[in-house]
């Protein structure tokens, strides 16, 4: 897995563009750099473009995210949309109320339009 960071200044939000196959240990990986550089943009809107992946997580492991999220550090307050691919919408929508059911704010999208406009409109 790979991923890459993009902050979107003028509407104030960091992409993370993720390909390859899918792993929660790179996820972890992932998720504190994220965090980090958020920390240092004063950012709190994120657009994760998982549209690159080849391989996607297991149902349990999917299950155990919001869990391995707090256990890294990771605390909830960001808004978070994510393109995910059609092939695995399904997935995608289970992690999405997985994390809601924990009170983070993640929301999947099919395009990268709608994700924009959710994350940059006034809460």
């Amino acid at each position: 897995m790979k991923w890459e960071f993009c902050y979107h200044k003028d509407q104030e939000y960091l992409e993370v563009i993720i390909s390859g196959p899918l792993t929660s240990h790179e996820l972890n990986q992932m998720a504190v750099e994220r965090w980090n550089k958020l920390q240092e943009l004063n950012c709190r809107k994120v657009l994760f473009d998982f549209t690159r992946i080849t391989r996607m997580l297991a149902t349990s492991a999917i299950y155990h995210r919001p869990e391995e999220t707090e256990n890294i550090g990771i605390l909830r307050g960001n808004r978070i949309a994510a393109v995910v691919p059609d092939i695995y919408w399904e997935d995608f929508k289970f992690m999405e109320t997985v994390y809601q059911k924990e009170e983070f704010d993640l929301n999947v999208f099919n395009n990268k339009e709608d994700a924009i406009n959710y994350l940059t409109k006034v809460a």
